[in-house]
């Protein structure tokens, strides 16, 4: 392997090792609702121009929004991302801060024949992660009032397994992504009294393990303007689907345990163990436009919306709302055929989104917007090889929240992708 090459998987491999002990503070009430905050479902290059990508499309990168676009892959292509940054939580009087790591997607191009493509993936969906005390006070026999402290928690979340397909014919391109949806999330509410009652401190607990196919298509449309210039429309949707679940409830009486400096399981209430019920997962479509010029620069502007009151948690309804996102960026390389200046060849991308999130909390729409930059920075290519490799960086400033809400959130992220190319099945000929 080349050395450079070796190096950034190296580094990719000690940020997925930080990503994953930063994932573990990780604490975001907003997570306790619908499915878990969702995983940003674009890839370290889209989000490095506002999340645009329902027109984009590139032949050595993939663009798993729309799968229409993995009709032009002409490299066999590696892609995998990594994410870490930080969470601040604020109220009137406080603000908490927390981390944010996780793995971005693992993902494989590879290139049938001409116009024709297909991927092999794995990301995450949503994700849930919460620690939450709120002090309060409890009425026994009538009169008799306790304080109590309840802790409500949460960790879990879902994942995506996929392989989709694109094919081209002429100027139109349509793709689909299908694959399975699964993961597992826990809720639980422990309830502490002091210790000098004689109440036992109590947890209510339920895990619901999700598992189901899922199926997205996408279309893509490119409209030749000049010589080198061109004009793409592109739009993504799936129908409402139904997820598999398995419901495991648990109520328990608790004990303090010294030696740990935490609360075990005295004796267990409740154990009610597979019930079984279904998920209804929203309608999701978007669309978008994006105007290119070859090897100079690209800007788009994307509009997706998820139909999030038709959600269901068996049979239930939820604190969401139908959600919507209008994204804006763009990227530029200088010269991309310079002979040497090794920052006329980076790609320099930035973006912007404004919408409304999918939480409504107490009557109030939650508001969602934020901003990014990015780079491609390409690595120099072996002597003798087919290889061609870019490292892929984006830092995003988000907010999710107003002054009507309980909680405002900012978050800063920064990504960290890395793209490998290669012709594959190269037929040898000897003379």
């Amino acid at each position: 392997m080349h050395r450079t090459t070796a190096g950034i998987f190296c580094l990719l491999a000690f940020l997925l090792l930080l990503a994953n002990s930063v994932a573990a503070q990780d604490n975001s009430p907003y997570s306790r609702y619908g499915l878990g905050d969702q995983a940003t479902n674009q890839n370290v290059i889209n989000r490095g121009m506002g999340g645009v990508s329902q027109a984009y499309n590139d032949p050595q990168s993939i663009n798993f929004v729309n799968p229409a676009s993995y009709s032009n892959l002409v490299l066999t292509t590696f892609d995998i991302a990594v994410e870490a940054g930080a969470r601040v939580i604020a109220n009137k009087d406080e603000r908490f801060r927390s981390g944010i790591g996780s793995l971005s997607y693992l993902q494989l191009g590879i290139p049938i024949r001409k116009r024709l493509g297909m991927v092999l993936g794995l990301r995450p969906v949503t994700k849930v992660s919460y620690n939450v005390l709120q002090n309060s006070e409890a009425t026994f026999f009538d009169t008799l009032k306790i304080p109590v402290a309840y802790q409500y928690e949460g960790n879990g979340g879902l994942y995506q397994v996929y392989t989709g397909a694109g094919v081209g014919f002429g100027n139109f391109s349509i793709g689909f992504n299908f694959g399975y949806l699964f993961g597992n999330i826990e809720n639980s509410t422990k309830a502490i009294y002091p210790t000098s009652q004689f109440i036992f401190p109590s947890r209510h607990s339920t895990r619901v393990s999700y598992g189901n196919i899922f199926y997205n298509v996408g279309l893509q449309y490119r409209i030749k303007l000049a010589e080198e210039t061109d004009l793409t429309l592109g739009a993504t949707g799936a129908l409402k689907q139904n997820l598999s679940a398995r419901r495991e409830l648990m109520r328990e009486t608790l004990a303090f345990d010294a030696s740990s400096n935490d609360y075990v399981t005295q004796d267990t209430v409740l154990y009610a163990k597979g019930e079984k019920g279904k998920i209804t997962y929203p309608q999701q479509y978007g669309g978008g436009v994006m105007l290119r010029k070859a090897d100079k620069f690209s800007v788009g502007l994307d509009f997706s919306t998820e139909q999030w009151d038709q959600f269901r948690n068996y049979g239930e309804k939820d604190s969401v709302r139908n959600s919507w996102r209008v994204n804006l960026g763009g990227q530029f390389v200088p010269n991309a055929r310079a002979m040497n200046g090794y920052w006329n060849k980076v790609t320099y991308r930035a973006g912007v989104y404004y919408g409304t999130d999918y939480l409504k909390l107490n009557g109030q729409d939650m508001t969602i917007y934020g901003f990014s930059v990015g780079a491609g920075l390409p690595i120099r290519r072996q002597n003798y090889s087919n290889q061609y490799t870019v490292l892929n960086i984006a830092f995003e400033i988000g907010h999710r929240g107003n002054n009507e809400t309980i909680l405002k959130e900012n978050w800063y992220r920064a990504v960290l992708g890395f793209t490998l190319n290669d012709r594959w099945f190269i037929k040898r000929k000897y003379d």
